[in-house]
């Protein structure tokens, strides 16, 4: 089984991947028609030189979401050239968290631990099953954290 790297752009793919392949996120996520930019921050040094990031310590995944199907992802290294009308931002760490299953994603925006930068809170409110869908997929991920 091939292991991907998280943060990555393959481990992006892999996500997006196994999301078309739910039928309980198909269902879910019906009526969601809106890309999501995932953004990490405070990446360690050593995931950022695997990845040959410099000059920053952050990164972004955009999933183009789309009536329960993920139509594709892009990958960005300079976040300045990301955008998407719903943002969400969290450390490497919690990301980390959530996609080991460690950390509920609810509670992780309830809380602040991520932080909706752009979009409506409601909206995103309306489509709870389809993020808890998304993060258990991504526990299914064969994920390696370089730290």
């Amino acid at each position: 089984m091939a292991e991907f790297v998280y943060p990555s752009k393959e481990w992006a793919e892999e996500w997006c991947k196994l999301l078309n392949e739910s039928k309980e996120y198909n269902d879910a996520g019906k009526g969601w028609v809106s890309p999501i930019l995932f953004v990490a921050t405070d990446i360690p040094i050593q995931v950022l030189d695997y990845l040959g990031v410099k000059g920053t310590n952050a990164i972004a995944m955009k999933l183009y979401l789309n009536n329960g199907k993920c139509q594709g992802t892009e990958f960005f290294s300079d976040i300045t050239k990301a955008d998407a009308p719903y943002v969400l931002e969290a450390s490497y760490n919690s990301w980390k968290d959530i996609i080991s299953g460690k950390l509920q994603v609810v509670s992780a925006l309830l809380s602040g631990t991520i932080k909706l930068k752009k979009g409506s809170l409601f909206d995103l409110a309306r489509y709870t099953t389809a993020s808890v869908v998304m993060a258990n997929i991504s526990n299914k991920i064969n994920t390696k954290f370089l730290v």
